[in-house]
């Protein structure tokens, strides 16, 4: 078996490791429950032996982190016999214990309860897709956002729809918190809402409304009636046309614009239903004059410029041009915030080249797209805006409803588990969770589910040649890259990129072999949340180049990445670029001694 052993005393880990190399078995010894929980996050053990008083970490700790990060691996308890007492009252919360021994530990003893642990010959596989997630009531508690950190998330989601600036305030501090005490970097993106529009407020808080009546919907504030109502943005009115279709409640009601007006328009009921207080209109078939960046937004993004995230969703996105006018904003700002675009319109989907080209990342929004244009449209709509990513070679996340029952219940329906499945496997760099983690049950299990899914298709998944052609025709392509992302021999590839160019461009090709960015910048290690299978380690010191590697070296081994006898190929980033495209400075090999 593939032990791993936290002890704090060097007598009693080399006294253990010694027994433990006489039955068999390969034994991995650390000091504290901090290096044990790095190790254990990135390696598969069979089984895990910890002490209970210790350094940095006690015992306790750790396995509550275990519970997440790896709730099937088997763990004896070893602690010094006047401890047993404590030790076994507190043992009950933790199911994946499966025995108690009393220091100094008998060898008849130890082998008797490994006879009983159940070896687990399927090797643990790292999850090369990002998670995001949306953060909420359900999921803003200190310790519930560590153990979705622990589960799999890498990116925390505020949506501006909800929420007041102090509680989007506090749940950032509760990130970055998170962030400092599992030691790993962890994104913040804000959803801007944009012009989100909405009906106004409702009788008794909702009214029916009759197929084949008539209903008006006004400019003028009004308690909405089965008669007329009004909505929170009147300027829509001018741009109905008769004839125009209007969605309510993402599709569920339909009307159809039988006179046109600037202070009220009158429509026929398509298809009628229960209308509640503030439910959303949507317009397929209406161009609109509205800006895609409200006065809201701009409130919203000074907020967050102060607030130093590290992405911001524009909502509604229409054309190119509104994707630079917040980058303008950010870039007056002087901050480091990468803009994401929303694609939710029909206008986005016709612009869709143009919006990849000045965007940093783009967010499939399914919700909304699937309410302006027909819902079977959708899946061959975000096949195809997943391809042109992989040509853009730019992130890509695929968002909305993905595990939607989740919201109450503990399991996934199996359509879910394939919608996840299907979008992993068509290339997506990211999947996202909105309801499920903001006001769900059980965000814990959500992301830990959605791991599992993302895990499961990437065991089985590899690169098609169409998208190996599209990267290759892409104009960073880079052979160096491909070299190091293919080398037979090299257990791990390490990327020197301080300014955050190379990555990108193995994040893609490379799913074979863990890529861990060294960087000396915390902006260039959040960004990196974005793409697959990129690890980031942070090297705040001014050293030198081989400094700097040795340096990471000792990090990555320290978190599990790397053991003695690993080959580490090493691509150092760009120090100029050549046409606009960023150039290797070197490329090494490194026996790990």
């Amino acid at each position: 078996m593939h032990i791993l052993l936290l002890e704090d005393s060097p007598v009693i880990s080399t006294l253990l490791t010694a027994q433990l190399a006489t039955m068999g078995h390969t034994v991995e010894a650390v000091e504290n429950g901090q290096q044990g929980f790095h190790k254990a996050t990135f390696r598969h053990y069979d089984l895990v032996i910890s002490d209970v008083v210790m350094p940095k970490w006690d015992g306790f700790k750790f396995m509550e982190a275990m519970l997440v990060i790896a709730p099937q691996c088997p763990i004896i308890v070893i602690s010094s016999s006047l401890e047993e007492k404590m030790v076994r009252g507190r043992l009950s919360n933790f199911a994946n214990v499966i025995g108690f021994l009393p220091k100094p530990v008998k060898p008849a003893k130890l082998e008797e309860l490994l006879d009983r642990v159940k070896i687990h010959s399927n090797e643990k596989v790292r999850k090369l897709a990002r998670i995001v997630c949306t953060l909420g009531p359900a999921s803003e508690s200190p310790d519930t956002l560590g153990r979705m950190v622990l589960a799999g998330m890498d990116i925390a989601r505020l949506n501006f729809s909800h929420g007041t600036h102090e509680e989007h305030e506090r749940r950032l501090l509760a990130v970055r918190a998170a962030e400092e005490e599992w030691s790993r970097p962890i994104a913040v993106l804000m959803d801007l809402c944009g012009p989100k529009i909405r009906t106004g407020p409702m009788e008794n808080g909702a009214v029916k409304l009759a197929s084949g009546s008539t209903v008006i919907i006004q400019a003028e504030a009004v308690q909405g009636t089965a008669q007329r109502f009004s909505t929170i943005v009147p300027e829509i009115l001018d741009d109905l046309r008769t004839g125009d279709p209007i969605l309510l409640d993402d599709g569920l009601i339909e009307l159809a614009v039988e006179k046109e007006g600037k202070s009220e328009v009158v429509c026929r009921v398509v298809v009628g239903g229960m209308l509640k207080s503030s439910k959303g209109i949507n317009l397929p078939a209406t161009p609109l004059s509205l800006p895609s960046v409200t006065e809201k937004d701009k409130r919203d993004l000074s907020w967050g410029m102060e607030h130093s995230v590290d992405f911001v969703a524009l909502s509604f996105v229409r054309s190119a041009r509104e994707i630079l006018e917040v980058k303008e904003l950010i870039s007056r700002g002087k901050r480091q915030i990468r803009v994401v675009a929303k694609i939710e319109k029909p206008e986005a989907v016709e612009n869709i080249g143009e919006i990849i080209a000045v965007s940093d990342a783009i967010m499939i929004a399914r919700g909304d797209l699937g309410v302006e244009l027909p819902a079977s449209r959708v899946p061959r709509i975000q096949r195809e805006i997943i391809k042109r990513c992989w040509q853009a070679n730019i992130p890509v996340i695929t968002a909305t409803q993905m595990l939607d029952s989740m919201t109450m219940n503990h399991r996934p329906t199996r359509a879910e588990v394939t919608d996840v499945s299907v979008a992993v496997r068509d290339g997506t760099d990211a999947v996202m969770l909105s309801g499920e983690t903001a006001v769900g049950v059980d965000p814990v299990n959500v992301v830990r589910t959605m791991a599992s899914i993302v895990n499961e298709e990437e065991r089985y998944t590899e690169p098609v040649e169409e998208q190996c052609e599209l990267l290759r025709a892409h104009k960073g392509f880079n052979p160096a890259l491909v070299a190091a992302a293919s080398l037979g021999d090299a257990s791990v590839i390490m990327v020197l990129d301080l300014k955050g160019e190379i990555y990108r461009h193995l994040s893609k090709w490379n799913r074979s072999k863990p890529t861990l960015l060294v960087t000396n910048s915390v902006h260039v290690a959040r960004h990196s949340c974005i793409y697959k299978n990129i690890s980031p380690i942070i090297i705040r010191e001014n050293l030198s180049r081989d400094q700097t590697v040795m340096r990471a070296q000792e990090e990555a081994m320290q978190k599990g990445f790397l053991a003695k006898g690993d080959v580490l190929a090493v691509v150092e980033g760009a120090r100029q670029t050549q046409g606009g495209i960023p150039q290797t400075g070197a490329f090494q090999l490194i026996q790990v001694e």
